[in-house]
Formats: C-alpha cells, sequence, structure tokens
C-alpha cells in the first residue's frame, strides 16, 4: 500500500456510448435514454478507489453523492477522488468524490469512506 496523505487525488476519463448504455439497460432491465445512469458513473468512483487510490485491499464502506445534472452519452467524464481526512486511531480515510463532463460541468459531487490495509 503506498504512503498516503491528504490532498492525494486519482482520476479517470470516460465516455459512455449508446451501445455501453444499451447493454447496461437490457442487463437491469431498464429504458434507453439519452443520459448515462448513474450507477455508471458511481463505477467510475468505485474504480479509482479500489485500484488508484487507496488501491488494492481498500474497503468501500460509505459513498454520498448528489448529481447536480444529467451526464450525456458520449459526453467525456472526468471523476476524480481527493483524500480530505485520514484517521490516525483506525485504519479509516474520507475522500471526495466529484465527477465533471464537459467544460468542467458539474455532474456529481460527494464524499466516500474506504477502510486501508495500512494508514
Amino acid at each position: 500500500m503506498k504512503q498516503l496523505a491528504v490532498g492525494m487525488q486519482a482520476s479517470t476519463q470516460r465516455a459512455f456510448d449508446h451501445a455501453l448504455i444499451a447493454e447496461y439497460a437490457a442487463l437491469c432491465d431498464d429504458h434507453v435514454s439519452d443520459r448515462v445512469p448513474e450507477p455508471l458513473i458511481g463505477g467510475l468512483f468505485s474504480y479509482l478507489l479500489g485500484v488508484e487510490l487507496p488501491g488494492a485491499g481498500s474497503v468501500y464502506l460509505k459513498q454520498e453523492f448528489t448529481f447536480a445534472t444529467a451526464a450525456r452519452i458520449g459526453e467525456l467524464l472526468t471523476a476524480t477522488v481527493t483524500i480530505t481526512h485520514i484517521r490516525i486511531d483506525k485504519p479509516l480515510v474520507t475522500l471526495r468524490t466529484r465527477c465533471t463532463g464537459d467544460h468542467e460541468r458539474l455532474i456529481a459531487d460527494g464524499e466516500a469512506l474506504v477502510m486501508v490495509p495500512q494508514v
């Protein structure tokens, strides 16, 4: 596990195309719209927390976020997680989770709590 510090961040970018949205809708027995389903946006944060920061071995305990606006199919999304607090007494890390679209348009903003193997 890498050494963690407040202020560290990781980002990923993804554009969801019509084919992927149709596949997702079929799996979930949902309708297809011109918007990216919110669970797919949440999945970007899951990826970052489990693979990038804090990374492998982390346990995703809690996530709260608010969607400011819908993401459009084909829009390039940037998901970012930033460490805001590290508990010294327990292996817990709090991170801000933020997703933006084209022209830095806010899509979602929130906070995650992650248990890490070591702090």
